[in-house]
């Protein structure tokens, strides 16, 4: 897992071609104004999810196969857990369809905001959309990028 400021991201952006492309769009659109759904930027070699929801003190421990995420906070808070998949137990078999995997494990946890992104790669167990202290209206990205 990586995290940083997005203030940084071009420190990321050499790790793989697509990353810059993740942070040029983040710079040149204004997410907080767009409507949720899917959007797509190199078809599904890499594409985006905007959500929005309310966070909760309990979520599903989930990994990917075939997609690394970089998740973006653009409205709201929200702590992460994470953990590398070898600390957990699967929970529910791998869906090869929806590219997911839940898993049972204890998580470390990390506070996403406005100002932040993480990158979760396969190795990278998560568990999204924790409530800070209580639930609270989150918007976020979540930026698929298929693994080659």
């Amino acid at each position: 897992m990586i995290t940083d400021v997005l203030t940084n991201s071009h420190e990321y952006e050499k790790l793989n071609e697509n990353f810059k492309l993740v942070f040029d769009y983040l710079k040149k659109h204004d997410l907080q104004n767009m409507a949720c759904g899917k959007y797509e930027i190199k078809g599904s070699e890499l594409f985006f999810n905007l959500n929005e929801y309310e966070t909760k003190q309990v979520q599903k421990l989930e990994a990917h196969k075939k997609y690394i995420d970089i998740q973006v906070v653009i409205k709201g808070e929200e702590y992460m857990g994470y953990t590398n998949i070898s600390n957990t137990t699967l929970s529910e078999e791998y869906d090869e369809e929806k590219d997911v995997m839940f898993l049972n494990g204890n998580t470390d946890k990390i506070k996403a905001d406005n100002k932040s992104f993480l990158i979760f790669y396969p190795q990278d167990a998560h568990m999204p959309a924790l409530a800070v202290s209580s639930p609270n209206y989150v918007k976020k990205a979540i930026f698929k990028i298929r693994i080659k």
